[in-house]
C-alpha cells in the first residue's frame, strides 16, 4: 500500500512558473545557468522513497521529496523572481500569489477542521506551512509592485534548511527506535504484574496470603499499566512525529526498519587537529560573517576579530565533539559486553524454561532484564551514531558557534 501523502501545491507551481518561463524564452538560459539545489535520484531511488517502508539512509531523499518545509521553501526559489529568475511577468507573478493565498486558506480551513484528531506538532506543521504560504505569496506581490529586493542566498538557505531538517529526521528516527525498545519492556512488566497478582490471589484463597499482599499486588499492577501505557503513548507520538516529517499522513503505518548499528571505523578517520581546517571552510556562520561588510560589523579590525573568534570556535568544538564521539564509543563497548553476558543468561533461562525447571514468572522477569539489557546496547550504538554524524555534520558546515540564529 502506497503511502498518502501530505498535498502542497510545491509540484504544482513549479511547473506553473516552468510554463511561465517558457513565455519568455530570454528567461530559460538565465535559469539554465542555475544548478539545481535538489539532489537527483535515479528511478529506482525515487520508487524506493515513494514506498511503505522507512529505512534511515532514506531520510535526506525523503526530506527533499516529501517534507513540507523544504518543499515550500523549494518552491519560493523556484517561483519567486529573486530566486528561480524564472522572468515572470507582473500579471502572472499577482496569479500565483493569488493561488498561493488561496492555498494558505484552504490548509489553515482543513487544520483548523482536522484540529482536534491532530497532534499538537502536525498542528504546528500546518500552520508554518500557511504561513509560509502566505510569505511567498507576499513576496510575488512585493515583486510584482517593485518592491522585493534582491533575493540573498537562497540556495544557501536551502541547503542549510534540508540539512537541518534532515538532521532532525534522524533523531526523531533514533528516538523512535529507543521508545519502542521502553514499551516492549514496559509490556513484558506488565505481564509479568498480572502474573503476580493471579498469583497473589491464589495464594490469598490457600490461606497463605493476606489482603494486604493482594492489595499490594493491586498496585503492581496499576503501576505496571500506567508505565505501560504512558511508553505506548511516548513511542506513538514519536512514530507521528517522524512519519509526519517526512511526508507521510500522521495516521500512517509503514514500515519502519531498524537503524544500522554505528559505524565505529568513521572514529579511526577523525583527526580533529587537520579536520578543523575544513570545518571552519564550510562553517555556514562563518561563511556569513566573511561576506558581510566590515562597516556593518564596525569595521574591518572588528571585523577579523570575529573571524578569529568563530575559527577558534570551531576548533574547540570540533575537538569536544570528537572526545564525545570517544567516549559514546567507550559505552558503546562496555553495553556491548554486558549484553553478550545478558545474551548468554537467556540462553540459560531458555532452556530452564525448555526443562520446566522455572516459574512462568521467573521466566518473565528473565525475559524483561534481557530486553533491559538489549535496550541499553541499541540506546548506546544510537548515541554513537547520534555523535559520529554530529562530527561530520560539522566538517559539512552545520556547527552552531556564536553569531548563528
Amino acid at each position: 500500500m502506497k503511502r498518502k501523502k501530505i498535498k502542497t501545491k510545491a509540484s504544482a507551481l513549479i511547473l506553473t512558473a516552468f510554463f511561465a518561463a517558457a513565455l519568455n524564452p530570454g528567461s530559460l538560459s538565465v535559469q539554465a545557468a542555475v544548478k539545481s539545489p535538489v539532489t537527483e535520484y535515479d528511478a529506482q531511488t525515487l520508487a524506493k522513497l515513494a514506498d511503505d517502508r522507512l529505512e534511515y539512509w532514506e531520510i535526506p531523499g525523503l526530506i527533499e521529496q516529501y517534507n513540507i518545509a523544504f518543499r515550500n521553501q523549494l518552491a519560493s526559489f523556484y517561483d519567486s523572481p529573486d530566486g528561480g529568475s524564472m522572468g515572470l511577468t507582473k500579471e502572472q507573478m499577482l496569479s500565483l500569489a493569488a493561488e498561493l493565498r488561496e492555498e494558505a486558506k484552504e490548509i489553515h480551513y482543513d487544520a483548523e477542521e482536522m484540529k482536534p484528531d491532530l497532534t499538537p506538532a502536525e498542528y504546528k506543521e500546518y500552520k508554518a506551512n500557511v504561513s509560509a504560504l502566505r510569505g511567498y505569496a507576499k513576496q510575488l506581490e512585493d515583486a510584482a509592485n517593485g518592491k522585493s529586493a534582491a533575493g540573498l542566498s537562497q540556495i544557501r538557505e536551502l541547503r542549510i534548511l534540508r540539512e537541518k531538517q534532515t538532521v532532525s529526521a534522524c533523531e526523531k528516527m533514533r528516538e523512535y527506535q529507543k521508545l519502542s525498545a521502553q514499551t516492549q519492556i514496559a509490556e513484558k512488566k506488565l505481564e509479568i504484574a498480572e502474573l503476580t497478582l493471579e498469583s497473589a490471589r491464589r495464594q490469598q484463597e490457600l490461606g497463605l496470603y493476606a489482603a494486604e499482599d493482594v492489595l499490594d499486588a493491586e498496585e503492581g499492577l496499576n503501576a505496571a499499566q500506567a508505565a505501560f501505557s504512558s511508553a505506548e503513548a511516548a513511542a506513538k507520538s514519536g512514530k507521528q512525529d517522524l512519519l509526519v516529517m517526512l511526508g507521510w499522513r500522521y495516521d500512517a503505518n509503514p514500515q519502519i526498519e531498524t537503524v544500522p548499528k554505528p559505524e565505529e571505523e568513521k572514529l579511526a578517520g577523525f583527526h580533529p587537529d587537520t579536520d578543523s581546517a575544513k570545518a571552519i571552510e564550510n562553517n555556514y556562520t562563518l561563511s556569513e560573517t566573511r561576506r558581510t561588510a566590515s562597516t556593518a560589523q564596525g569595521g574591518a579590525v572588528a571585523k577579523a576579530r570575529k573571524i578569529q573568534e568563530q575559527e577558534n570556535q570551531v576548533r574547540m568544538n570540533l575537538d569536544a565533539l570528537y572526545q564525545a564521539a570517544l567516549y559514546k564509543q567507550s559505552a558503546y563497548q562496555s553495553a556491548r559486553l554486558e549484553f553478550d553476558a545478558a545474551v548468554a543468561d537467556k540462553a540459560a533461562a531458555d532452556r530452564k524454561n525448555a526443562l520446566g525447571m522455572s516459574s512462568r514468572q521467573e521466566y518473565l522477569a528473565a525475559e524483561a532484564a534481557f530486553l533491559a539489557c538489549e535496550a541499553d546496547y541499541e540506546a548506546a550504538g544510537l548515541d554513537l551514531t547520534a555523535a559520529i554524524e554530529q562530527y561530520e555534520w560539522a566538517m559539512r558546515g552545520l556547527m552552531e558557534i556564536g553569531g548563528q540564529e
